[in-house]
């Protein structure tokens, strides 16, 4: 039997409360901004429209995210790859997966590390590509992220493990 090579290792979509929670506050956040921009005075109109296009960008960012975490992510043994097709990371350029309290990576999320930067790319609330350094997470669960991480790491450190000579030991 000749197995698929676009088989589904694990998945992570997002949590709906928080897709919620995190609309909520961008669009919460640009209502304080555009009544800021409302209150001040006349004589200040550089500040409100300053205030007025800060309020806009966090409206466009509330919408933003949540078209975006609309969709998941998914792990194949090739790589992974995000619910439009964009390949986030192929498993060939992982360096190593960081998931520690004080690694540098979203909430309920890891990151990981590469040894090629394929470009910078931004979804927002489910993750991110900067340099050598991808990071998965935000408005995801944390146990399915978990899990991908895991995964991921035992994938690389496979692929990494020197050749066993099972022959020696004959």
């Amino acid at each position: 039997m000749v197995k698929d090579d676009k088989t589904v290792l694990a998945r992570l979509d997002a949590s709906q409360p928080r897709r919620v929670i995190g609309a909520v506050a961008q669009v919460g956040l640009a209502a304080v901004l555009v009544s800021l921009a409302i209150s001040f005075p006349r004589e200040q109109m550089g500040l409100r429209i300053i205030l007025l296009l800060l309020g806009g960008v966090m409206a466009y960012a509330a919408h933003a995210t949540w078209r975006a975490t609309e969709m998941g992510l998914t792990l194949t043994k090739d790589g992974l790859v995000d619910g439009h097709g964009r390949v986030l990371a192929d498993l060939a350029n992982v360096r190593e997966v960081a998931r520690g309290p004080f690694a540098l990576k979203p909430s309920h999320g890891f990151s990981l590390l590469l040894f090629k930067a394929p470009g910078f790319a931004w979804v927002p609330g489910l993750w991110w590509r900067v340099g050598t350094r991808v990071g998965v997470g935000g408005v995801t669960a944390s146990q399915p992220a978990r899990f991908m991480a895991e995964t991921i790491a035992g994938m690389v450190a496979a692929r990494d493990a020197p050749p066993r000579d099972d022959a020696e030991d004959a």
